[in-house]
């Protein structure tokens, strides 16, 4: 087996040092092991890095037991900022809750950050360490190591690295203290001075943490003093007894990253251990001391994470003690003052915030406290992300057909929009163009800052530099957007029911559920919000949806029959204005091309009139275009002109005169689109003759190629939604 091979060729002492060996460690990395737990998180956070989005990169990692979180830029960027206001104040002084609806990826955000974490303690940049007392059995103390051929010379002057048969007892820290408490702490603050000399603004920041400040836990600290005690004051002979211990962070075993669950349980306890007969083998200067065991899930977290979830859910009295550790950063166990380097965090829905907000005990934690929204998302590709997993799990029960899952992410996100007021904007201009969105151009604005067709250049610049402001409109609103809405888990399940329903899943088939779903008001709450305009409106919401994926799939036929209208309309635009403007001017005009001066091209003057379908006097026409060219002119003096946008009725014209072309051929397809199916659907034995002619047949048969080779779908839904769109359509 070579990973045992491997394994066994490591070096055993690498995760094993002496204290010596540490302070070595120490003395090439000060920085790096002078990081209180708010600071190893930053640097954690900044390992991963970022990503294009703006997004943290610890956050959208994938792991087996936890999927990455997508979107939440905002609540990433409010955490973050909290670590580091943490390294201003020296200590985490804050508890973090993260409040939100159910379902909106407030676990999953801790549970990424742990798992972050858990990584990072595995490399080099994210080591960590604590240390164990070891105290080796009197022969070993009283020089008989003769027996041990290989026992080095650096072994004598440390037990760190003892085996076990000359081993009497190891007594563990708990709360895992860093070694460097172990130095008294006047020379640790001269020491860790000295070596942060070169970096200011770092030492300023390790100065206010308890590194430089405090002191070791209590019973670490009755040990070394009894020691010291024992040897005569010299501290060389108690730091023999120093194990330093390289850690992990993990959730899994509790260790510096763990969670609390709502159910009614004390978070930290103490035991006395010092009538364990298994410590019968300490020093006879120890068992006189009256030592205690830490217990608990705040001793297991220190030095790393600590959730609390559903925090709300508990009794108040289970966690009115953070009143005090939040102010002081340690907590008080049976009268003894335990220091705590922890990063606090929780989560709650807004139900119980609610009803926490009303206790009289709120206001004392709400200076203790930092609320972080976590909203349902609205974005809607984000949105999707959350289910590709689920939907390639399922990809032997049932096909989903490109824009299915996007119809049922654009409902979802739809579901949790409010309709802008014109009261929240001071620009007028502003707030006429964002009143006047529906839902689902508001979502496709907030998606990827999509703008409505409709808009004209000016109107697209104001709501570009508005778009700050209509997506923060409602957040200092109780009823701010993402607050209500269909959750995630319920999308979830209804991927599942849709799957277990149909083998291939075209938005037809999503439609046609959301028009069940939303019947069910009693299962949803934000099927009964009273509508405004087509917000809150789910029905229309789905005839959005409707139409906004038709559109698509008759994109995508149109691409799939060579029927795309490739001509840009501005310089199609540009060349017949030029061409009647010479024409009426009786001037010659320039050619771009070879710079020469031509007459204007009355062939071209034809097709173009033709192509617009036009009925009216030509001459007229012209001279009415020309005349409104030059009041264009006159009214913006200097500026570069966009044809489209001075003639909108002009183009409007020409991709009507297109459409229609492309119907005809798409209503011609109708015709053999039943047959077609036919001689797909029949059985191998089975002999079906149709009217279809080889080339009506090859014809479709290009098509259903081109939708599934360029386009994504199956043979199957590709059908399924020529027929559909034919019938809805054409």
């Amino acid at each position: 087996m070579d990973w045992l091979e491997e394994a066994n060729n490591l070096d055993s002492h690498s995760e094993v040092l002496s204290f010596k060996d540490y302070m070595d460690v120490f003395e090439k990395n000060p920085l790096r092991e002078t990081r209180p737990t708010y600071k190893y998180l930053m640097d954690m956070v900044n390992h991963y890095g970022k990503s294009d989005d703006g997004g943290y990169e610890v956050f959208k990692r994938k792991y087996p037991d936890s999927p990455p979180v997508y979107g939440q830029q905002k609540t990433q960027e409010s955490l973050i900022q909290n670590l580091e206001n943490f390294e201003q104040e020296g200590f985490n002084n804050k508890f973090i809750l993260l409040v939100g609806p159910n379902g909106s990826s407030k676990s999953s955000l801790v549970r990424q950050f742990m798992k972050g974490a858990e990584t990072y303690s595995k490399t080099d940049e994210g080591v960590l360490y604590s240390f164990s007392w070891i105290f080796p059995i009197d022969n070993f103390i009283k020089g008989n190591l003769g027996f041990a051929s290989t026992q080095s010379s650096k072994d004598l002057n440390t037990y760190a690295h003892l085996e076990d048969k000359d081993i009497s007892a190891i007594l563990g820290s708990e709360l895992k203290d860093h070694p460097l408490l172990l130095i008294p702490k006047e020379y640790r603050q001269r020491i860790i001075s000295e070596k942060l000399a070169g970096s200011p603004e770092e030492l300023k920041k390790v100065e206010k943490s308890y590194l430089f400040k405090s002191d070791l836990s209590k019973r670490n600290r009755m040990i070394y003093d009894a020691l010291l005690k024992n040897y005569k004051g010299k501290h060389t002979e108690v730091l023999k007894h120093i194990r330093v211990e390289r850690f992990v962070i993990s959730k899994r075993y509790s260790s510096g990253a763990v969670t609390i669950e709502p159910q009614l349980h004390v978070d930290a306890k103490m035991q006395q251990i010092t009538m364990d007969k298994r410590l019968a083998s300490l020093p006879p200067s120890l068992q006189s001391l009256n030592l205690f065991s830490l217990q608990g899930e705040v001793v297991l977290a220190n030095r790393g994470i600590l959730e609390y979830s559903d925090l709300l859910k508990r009794p108040l009295d289970t966690y009115k003690y953070l009143l005090m550790t939040m102010e002081t950063g340690s907590i008080n166990l049976q009268g003894i003052q335990t220091e705590l380097d922890i990063f606090f965090l929780g989560t709650s829905n807004e139900i119980h915030l609610a009803a926490f907000k009303q206790h009289p005990d709120f206001n004392s934690f709400k200076g203790r406290m930092n609320f972080i929204r976590v909203p349902y998302l609205l974005n809607f590709r984000d949105e999707m992300n959350i289910y590709l997993e689920q939907i390639s799990g399922l990809e032997t029960e049932s096909v989903f057909e490109p824009h299915s899952l996007e119809a049922l992410c654009l409902f979802a996100t739809m579901t949790r929009l409010r309709a802008s007021q014109t009261k929240h904007f001071e620009d007028s201009r502003l707030a006429k163009i964002v009143t006047a969105l529906d839902p689902l151009e508001k979502i496709k604005l907030y998606t990827d800052g999509t703008l409505p067709d409709n808009l004209d250049s000016e109107e697209k610049q104001l709501l570009i530099q508005g778009l700050d402001d209509v997506r923060a409109e409602f957040e200092s609103e109780n009823l701010y957007e993402g607050k209500f809405g269909i959750s995630p888990r319920d999308i979830k399940n209804i991927l599942y029911k849709i799957t277990n329903k149909h083998e291939t899943i075209t938005f037809v088939e999503i439609i046609d559920y959301l028009y069940k779903l939303i019947q069910k008001k009693n299962n949803y709450d934000f099927l009964n919000m009273t509508p405004q305009g087509d917000f809150h409106h789910p029905a229309r919401f789905i005839s959005l949806i409707k139409e906004e994926s038709l559109d698509l799939f008759d994109r995508e036929l149109r691409g799939a029959l060579g029927l795309v209208d490739d001509r840009s309309y501005e310089d199609f635009l540009r060349k017949y204005i030029e061409n009647i403007n010479s024409q009426i001017k009786g001037e010659r005009m320039k050619n771009s091309i070879t710079g020469k001066y031509e007459e204007s091209d009355d062939y071209f003057i034809q097709e173009f009139e033709s192509s617009i379908n036009l009925k009216e006097n030509a001459e007229s026409f012209r001279s009415h275009l020309i005349s409104k060219l030059g009041a264009w002119y006159l009214d913006n003096p200097g500026t570069k002109i966009v044809y489209k946008e001075v003639f909108p009725d002009v183009v409007e014209r020409l991709q009507a005169s297109f459409r229609e072309e492309q119907k005809r051929v798409i209503k011609e397809l109708s015709n053999h689109i039943v047959f077609f199916e036919k001689e797909l659907t029949r059985s191998e034995d089975e002999e079906v003759r149709t009217p279809l002619s080889e080339e009506n047949r090859n014809q479709i048969k290009k098509i259903i190629t081109n939708l599934t080779t360029v386009c994504g779908y199956s043979e199957n839904g590709a059908v399924a939604l020529l027929k559909y769109i034919i019938k809805e359509r054409y």
